[in-house]
């Protein structure tokens, strides 16, 4: 008997074993199955034509984009800054509105069913190319900080893939800025976060994404608990833009310390063994003459700051009096009209690349104000710039002139008069931080 049960255990688990092979084979085939057909992936989607092709699922709630992969699995790269759109409102956490973290140069790579999207160490380099240079990019780690699946893809290569996951990430590092400042350990949460898919812009040489996220923590700290309706749980929305490569011809140059301007640090080690491995590229706009040549010319494209439409009058006006004066400094150098101040246009996102914006920015209690250059790493070419000005500084000269200079000058219109003074303190910090 126990022979003829061993008999029937041996056939089922010879059974079992074709059945397993079976459905191996069943998955293998399906695995090689290829990816769905990109037309009928995108048809029932809003397509966004642009830098490269956005397809918007409103009902889904998902963004899509169509990458052109070549043979090698490169994707295309491009400048990659991410912003504070919607801020904390806490000056010592600094998670301000319209914050900017480090421009990034971001390359999109292909791995097998999946796109990778990669970070790229630039701040170290051989500028000599081929061995030497290879050298280098092999011995400093990059960043690979997402990865997403093929939806579908077309005959020439071009593949499509959902990036809510990566909008939707902590590519500002909120929670890392909420835990240094001693706010409590804030953890993104995936069902409280989404992609804006309504928020969603194109452009030929930019794309604009903006994300809602959640964080929560047990035990939020005082800045916190004194701003948020739910201390416990608070929502940031980051600003992504992908950014066309600037084109070839600008030319790098090296940091004056007596300028006062910010800098691009990069390790080159290709340079010769007498000169100095570290170098300081100044951050710099690409101004043109038309005239090479002469010594005062117009410019090819000026320089153009737009004042945020938030900040209301008289403030504005003297923003952007304030901010004017540049030109003054760039006529003196021989470049004509190339600088000017206008109002952001009505519509327009303060963070979209194409603009350099003075944002008028609104914490709890009064904060500092910055400016930060949206760069090329590779050059230190500018191609976009932000000032932060903090609302509440106007008002606080203006309780220090009350002091100096009585109350009762205040609103009078006179030179002592707080306002009036608090104002020409304004148009000067103005001209300061968009020198920076």
């Amino acid at each position: 008997m126990a022979s003829v049960w061993g008999r029937i255990g041996g056939v089922a688990a010879a059974m079992t074993l074709v059945a397993a092979a079976a459905t191996a084979r069943a998955d293998d085939k399906k695995d090689a199955k290829a990816p769905a057909s990109f037309a009928d992936t995108v048809a029932r989607l809003q397509a966004r034509p642009g830098l490269l092709p956005v397809y918007l699922d409103a009902k889904g709630g998902r963004v899509l984009l169509a990458l052109p992969c070549d043979d090698k699995g490169d994707c295309g790269s491009f400048l990659y800054q991410v912003y504070m759109r919607a801020g904390l409102g806490s000056t010592p956490v600094g998670l301000d509105r319209s914050a900017a973290a480090q421009t990034q140069i971001l390359a999109f790579h292909r791995a097998g069913k999946k796109v990778m999207a990669e970070l790229q160490n630039n701040g170290f380099r051989a500028g000599a190319g081929g061995a030497e240079e290879q050298s280098v990019r092999d011995s400093f780690a990059p960043s690979i900080v997402w990865s997403g699946d093929i939806a579908a893809e077309d005959k020439d290569g071009q593949v499509l893939v959902d990036i809510s996951a990566f909008l939707t990430r902590d590519a500002f590092n909120a929670s890392d800025a909420l835990k240094g400042a001693g706010q409590g350990t804030f953890k993104a949460v995936k069902e409280l976060s989404y992609p804006d898919v309504a928020s969603v812009e194109a452009f030929p040489e930019n794309l604009e994404f903006e994300a809602h996220q959640t964080f929560a923590s047990d035990e939020p700290g005082r800045e916190v608990q004194g701003i948020a309706p739910e201390p416990h749980s608070i929502t940031l929305v980051e600003h992504h833009s992908l950014i066309k490569l600037p084109a070839p011809g600008f030319k790098p140059r090296l940091a004056d310390p007596r300028t006062g301007g910010f800098a691009e640090i990069v390790s080159d080690f290709s340079a010769p063994l007498d000169k100095p491995l570290t170098l300081q590229l100044a951050h710099r706009f690409r101004l043109e003459k038309t005239d090479p040549t002469a010594a005062r010319s117009p410019v090819k494209k000026p320089i153009v700051f737009y004042v945020d439409r938030g900040a209301p009058e008289p403030v504005r006006t003297a923003l952007m009096e304030g901010a004017q004066w540049w030109n003054q400094a760039f006529e003196a150098a021989g470049f004509i009209d190339a600088f000017r101040v206008d109002v952001l246009p009505e519509g327009v996102s303060p963070l979209d690349a194409r603009y350099n914006v003075i944002n008028w920015v609104h914490r709890q209690t009064r904060g500092w104000s910055y400016g930060v250059n949206i760069i090329d790493p590779r050059t230190g070419e500018i191609v976009k710039a932000a000032v932060l000005l903090g609302s509440q500084r106007v008002r606080q000269d203006r309780i220090i002139f009350e002091g100096l200079e009585g109350a009762d000058k205040t609103g009078k219109g006179g030179p002592d008069d707080p306002i009036t003074v608090s104002l020409a303190r304004l148009r000067q910090l103005a001209v300061h931080e968009t020198g920076h």
